[in-house]
């Protein structure tokens, strides 16, 4: 029997707000086109920089919000499954010891939303992560309305948090279908959907450097945009053993050594996940190099510049 969840206010609001960030990045956009014809400047980083933060956070609800409105709950004699975004989580019959109105492990000592150290996405009644109730149990959350009115599936481990439209209904559904015994036996996981159940989204070592890499890149971006204007016409790109400049070129030259960095940058990370299921210690180095390719850029343009 499926359930729908019992608000869909949270899906809509975020989509509205998406749509807002769709005309600002649109606006950056057009912004950052006027500024073309102008030298790099703190001003045209700023807007490259605003330009993908917005374009992040777009991304970002733009994915909360279609999970929050196709956010459901299926529940058979196999067990419970929640359907949020790309994953689904299961909870098989067996392990479920009781099925309770919140209402029932509330207290009007607690916040509003009846939840202690809740980590996790939260906005218009929508709350999807972990926190803990009223009495400590560890919990975790895919539900749309206070804990009042939400429905908490106990097990030996945890409680997990659920608003179907139906309240009575899904209490009453795990009733009689908890006697009837499982027709296929459930592990307790949280299953992913491709290509998030890649190994690669949980390895820190590799968004490490990743990170690094594009961290690097877009402060010499900055650095460049700082200092562009006090440069002079001409700039030395080539020194002989001496020391001596033996090639000469416009300042405008010296911009191309971080799109460039970034160009490769980008074909590194490329190359990085296609061989990161057969050899993670080969993706490793491919990135690590592309981040020490970005600090000896750096260092190119520290040596030209100053």
């Amino acid at each position: 029997m499926e359930f729908k969840a019992s608000s869909s206010r949270s899906g809509l609001i975020g989509l509205v707000v998406a749509g807002g960030l769709v005309a600002g990045a649109i606006g950056l956009g057009s912004a950052l086109v006027s500024e073309g014809g102008r030298p790099f400047s703190p001003l045209t980083f700023g807007l490259g920089v605003a330009l993908l933060l917005d374009l992040g956070a777009m991304t970002l609800l733009l994915y909360w919000s279609v999970a929050a409105l196709r956010l459901r709950y299926r529940l058979d004699r196999n067990g419970l499954v929640v359907y949020w975004g790309a994953s689904r989580l299961v909870v098989p019959m067996e392990r479920i010891q009781a099925v309770v109105p919140g209402s029932q492990v509330g207290s009007t000592k607690e916040p509003s939303s009846g939840y202690r150290a809740f980590r996790g996405v939260a906005w218009a009644g929508l709350r999807v992560g972990r926190a803990q109730l009223p009495d400590d149990t560890p919990a975790r959350l895919h539900t749309t309305a206070p804990l009042s009115r939400s429905v908490v599936v106990l097990t030996p481990d945890c409680a997990y948090v659920v608003s179907p439209s139906d309240p009575a209904l899904f209490v009453e559904a795990w009733r009689v279908r908890r006697p009837l015994g499982p027709t296929q036996h459930w592990h307790e996981e949280e299953q992913w959907t491709w290509p998030l159940n890649l190994p690669v989204w949980r390895d820190r070592l590799a968004w490490a450097l990743i990170g690094l890499g594009l961290l690097t890149n877009l402060a010499l971006h900055g650095y460049l945009a700082f200092v562009y204007d006090r440069l002079p016409a001409a700039l030395p790109f080539h020194f002989d053993v001496l020391g001596h400049a033996d090639r000469i070129a416009s300042r405008a030259e010296i911009l191309r050594l971080p799109q460039v960095a970034l160009l490769m940058l980008m074909a590194d990370l490329v190359l990085g996940f296609v061989v990161y299921r057969r050899e993670r210690v080969a993706a490793y180095l491919v990135w690590g190099g592309g981040l020490v390719l970005q600090l000896l850029v750096g260092g190119a343009v520290l040596t030209i510049t100053g």
